[in-house]
């Protein structure tokens, strides 16, 4: 009951005060509600973005293990074959990143996301019956191509929810839905791929990738029931709890998203001129490319570089599981200590010399032990950097939102080029130690430090 009352007094005193003359109520007794109200919003937003975040990565990277069960071999492709494969997948999402954010404010997300996702599903249980290397290249393609509107739509999602302060955490806890898949996926491959080989007639891989394709389908349609659009127009908040958190999330500069009264293009047209004039949306599409490869190839090659030290097939799948296990944790905890501290550059510095260690050993170490211990190195770091990228980037172009849309889709845009690089990284010729590809990915994470150092200085300088 006092809970309520405080609620109650609060929203009655909107309609005639400002934020600033809300600060008359008990501050402790407005903090405690404040982080119950923020737990809420977590419980019912953070664990179906974590899950469709999850079939995603699992869906793209699911090809890794696709390799190691034998789709070469069974689909008659050569190496250089299986590289534009990969390569395709990155020419879809870098054609669609941009039109499919666009497409967000037209749609809303609960009705977007939930349909690129059972577009993906489909298409993920398609390439499942592909008989050749140009059917796995369009289902390669058209995969890209759905899955383009998922991050960055999720980022603006979440911006429209968190205040700044909030963010890193909550992009971790997303993020982490890439590192689980990257753990469950080779469990799932373990388990698929060594038991159903051959059961009516499929290929163990086969089987992996329809059984996933079906797993994908079925969050799509919870999403489409659970996943909130934005807090005005949230179900789940009581009346007094929706003017509380509007309230909260207000600024100066920040209009109503949900009051915008433009047309689609009329709101397309400022945001791609806004974002496009400013010097600092090409600087971190630079950034975020740069450890866009570093990350892709990690992604899209570990189940390799493992079979690599210890040349078995299964083993390689169940012992990717620890690493990514283990960049869960870590990376929560630099989040969580980003949020605390609202410092970006320094923290992703850190994450990208942990990384930059673990690539060093891995393209110089002949030891079995000292080499899969680099890929933790190599895992932490970069799902600690990449989040905590996103949230630098949402800062920067935090206002006003045209901007900070089109700018996001701009930076994953070009960063996804960046997939079709690291696709050709890791050929198998390279092996064991991948040479050229670990250090390449090193100097990149050293550039990513010198660049993050050098925005620090500049945003220090002109007190942005």
């Amino acid at each position: 009951m006092e809970q309520e009352k405080l609620i109650h007094d609060i929203s009655d005193r909107k309609s005639t005060e400002s934020y600033d003359d809300l600060v008359v109520m008990e501050i402790s007794d407005q903090i405690k509600f404040e982080k119950q109200l923020l737990r809420k919003i977590d419980f019912r937003l953070l664990p179906i973005i974590l899950a469709s975040f999850f079939v995603a990565c699992l869906d793209r990277s699911n090809i890794g293990n696709a390799r190691l069960a034998g789709i070469e071999k069974d689909l008659k492709m050569n190496d250089q074959q299986f590289q534009i494969v990969l390569a395709m997948f990155f020419v879809g999402e870098v054609t669609m990143k941009i039109p499919s954010n666009l497409l967000l404010h037209k749609f809303t997300p609960s009705v977007w996301i939930p349909f690129i996702m059972f577009l993906w599903s489909i298409t993920t249980c398609c390439m499942s019956f592909v008989e050749n290397f140009e059917e796995l290249c369009f289902t390669r393609l058209f995969l890209g191509l759905t899955e383009a509107g998922m991050l960055p739509g999720v980022m603006y999602l979440l911006s429209m929810w968190y205040n700044p302060e909030d963010l890193a955490t909550r992009l971790t806890i997303f993020y982490c839905g890439g590192a689980l898949a990257g753990a469950f996926g080779g469990f799932i491959s373990f388990v698929v791929t060594g038991n159903m080989n051959g059961i009516l007639g499929m290929e163990g891989w086969r089987w992996l990738l329809l059984i996933e394709g079906i797993c994908s389908l079925f969050i799509s349609i919870i999403a489409y029931f659970l996943l909130p659009d934005f807090p005005s127009r949230a179900k789940f908040l009581t009346t007094n709890e929706r003017n509380l958190i509007l309230n909260r999330l207000e600024t100066p500069n920040n209009g109503s998203y949900e009051n915008d009264n433009r047309s689609s293009k009329e709101f397309s047209k400022d945001g791609i001129i806004l974002a496009f004039s400013d010097w600092k949306t090409y600087y971190m599409m630079i950034m975020k490319t740069f450890s866009g490869v570093v990350l892709n190839s990690i992604a899209l090659h570990l189940p390799i570089l493992i079979n690599s030290m210890i040349n078995d097939t299964l083993k390689s799948q169940i012992l990717t599981v620890p690493p990514y296990i283990f960049a869960c944790g870590f990376s929560l905890l630099m989040a969580l200590h980003s949020d605390k501290t609202k410092e970006r550059p320094i923290h992703l510095s850190i994450a990208a010399i942990i990384s930059l260690i673990g690539f060093i050993i891995l393209g110089t170490s002949n030891d079995i032990v000292v080499s899969y211990l680099a890929t933790f190195l190599c895992t932490s770091g970069l799902w600690s950097l990449s989040p905590i990228l996103l949230t630098w980037i949402t800062d920067i172009f935090a206002f006003p939102k045209e901007k900070r849309l089109v700018a996001q889709a701009m930076v994953l845009t070009l960063s996804n080029l960046s997939g079709i690089i690291s696709s050709n990284l890791y050929p198998k010729s390279d092996g064991p130690t991948y040479f050229f590809g670990n250090i390449f990915n090193a100097s990149l994470l050293g550039l990513v430090i010198l660049l993050a150092i050098i925005m620090r200085y500049i945003l220090k300088r002109t007190n942005c």
